[in-house]
């Protein structure tokens, strides 16, 4: 949406109409009486090595170290590219430390881009490496009630312009440090900004929860032997080849080689396949296309694309209901698979979310394969598709080559691991916890900004 409106003063350092906001010209003339820092007198580092060129020699984990792109900080999952450190002369300036604030430093300026949207680092992202295209805010502690409400400030909508403001270029646009460092902050009374503090403390602590209860339903099935058996046929990478007996529902080697011997052992060692954890009726089905027509809320609906999905939080489109809204509507008892896209390292081809997860009331793209388990059945299949030898067996039922597709036919037919009680009752109370701690973190650090939104900054802006 284009608008315009008069600064009231306008630097030499830059002639730009978007580095002038509105909002933030109103910061800059608050009354004396009321309090604001630039955003430079808040941290201690500001961008150190952004933008910086790095020198990439890509190796095997666990050697190395997890370089993040700005997409990979804010998934609900990172996983990064696995690079050679001991390369790079200034490693140790590029790894995140919990508590730091990495703004999204590159990319366009849109309602649902990722630039100039704040995270915060967590045990998730903790001494991974940040790429270029993350501007890094540090010196502040997650103990600091003023850091955690500047974090909140930043998440805020007045936050994401005032970032904003500070880009430049125009193919993709990214942030000037300078006008970065001079951003103004308002600063609230005590109490406020304690509450503010105390809520961003809760979700990084309940997001340290969501990752330790997903990796403990994962361990359960990684140390069943038929996974660790299958892991070791698997872990060698370049060509493969295999000997199949079975039957042959399509003649592409890649749906038989492709997870090494992993996938015949499996089938050995477990009864049953995916399918039998599907619903009777309607246990797998995959939307088709639809148009698109943007909309405002509160008409419309949000919809999902494969990297909102797999997002902490998800920045949905809004656009207006389709006749086949209710076909892709998020169903809190679904189960979403990637069904569509590239089968490197990193990419989301083949990953899976409990519709749990996802805003209510949210549609989802047609790229993704909507799961109705049978009851009981949710937790155990999102937690095996989630190890890495489950992942590889759903990326073995890739038919295509620009844009590879999931074959629902071969997903079904994948081995299901066959597990005793205990070990079923271990993994659905993990995957529980994880759920509740992902929600309660959505929940805290909604209303910090929430707080921000409504009762800090209307007052500074009146």
């Amino acid at each position: 949406m284009r608008a315009a409106f008069v600064a009231r003063s306008v630097s030499a350092t830059s002639v730009r109409a978007v580095n002038y906001d509105p909002i933030i010209d109103r910061l800059r003339a608050v009354r004396r009486t009321r309090e604001a820092r630039p955003l430079g007198e808040w941290v201690s580092a500001l961008g150190t090595v952004y933008a910086a060129v790095l020198t990439r020699v890509d190796c095997d984990a666990p050697y190395g170290d997890e370089l993040l792109s700005q997409v990979d900080a804010f998934a609900s999952e990172p996983t990064g590219r696995r690079i050679r450190g001991d390369v790079m002369p200034f490693v140790n300036d590029l790894r995140i430390v919990r508590g730091d604030i990495l703004l999204a430093g590159a990319g366009q300026i849109g309602p649902t881009t990722m630039f100039g949207r704040a995270t915060i680092a967590d045990g998730r992202l903790a001494g991974k490496l940040a790429a270029g295209d993350l501007m890094v805010l540090r010196g502040g502690d997650p103990d600091d009630d003023a850091y955690l409400f500047l974090y909140g400030f930043l998440c805020s909508s007045v936050g994401v312009a005032a970032v904003r403001s500070c880009a430049y270029g125009t193919s993709i646009p990214r942030m000037r440090p300078d006008l970065l460092a001079r951003l103004p902050v308002p600063v609230a009374d005590s109490a406020t900004t304690k509450r503010v503090a105390t809520l961003i403390r809760e979700a990084l602590s309940n997001r340290d929860r969501y990752a330790a209860y997903l990796s403990a339903a994962r361990r359960v099935l990684n140390e069943q032997p038929a996974m660790a058996d299958a892991y070791a046929a698997s872990v060698a990478r370049g060509p493969r080849s295999t000997i199949w007996s079975g039957a042959l529902p399509t003649i592409r080697a890649w749906n038989y080689a492709s997870a090494g011997d992993a996938l015949a052992l499996l089938r050995r060692a477990w009864r049953g396949v995916v399918g039998d954890a599907l619903a009777v009726h309607n246990g797998i089905e995959k939307g088709g296309r639809f148009a698109r027509i943007d909309a405002v809320a509160p008409h419309g609906v949000d919809l999902l694309s494969q990297r909102d999905v797999f997002m902490m939080r998800p920045l949905s489109r809004r656009i207006a209901r389709p006749d086949i809204h209710d076909q892709l509507a998020v169903e809190s008892a679904d189960l979403f698979l990637a069904s569509r896209g590239q089968l490197t390292d990193g990419t989301l081809f083949g990953a899976a979310e409990l519709g749990r997860n996802l805003p209510r009331g949210a549609m989802v793209s047609e790229d993704f394969v909507r799961l109705r388990t049978r009851d009981g059945m949710a937790n155990l299949l999102v937690a095996f598709l989630g190890t890495e030898i489950g992942r590889s067996l759903v990326r073995s039922t890739a038919y295509g080559t620009s844009i590879p597709g999931m074959r629902l036919d071969l997903f079904q037919r994948l081995p299901m691991p066959d597990l005793d009680a205990q070990a079923l009752n271990r993994v659905d109370a993990a995957i529980e916890e994880s759920v509740r701690g992902r929600a309660a973190a959505a929940r805290a650090e909604d209303e910090a900004i929430r707080i921000i939104e409504e009762e800090v900054l209307p007052q500074w802006l009146a």
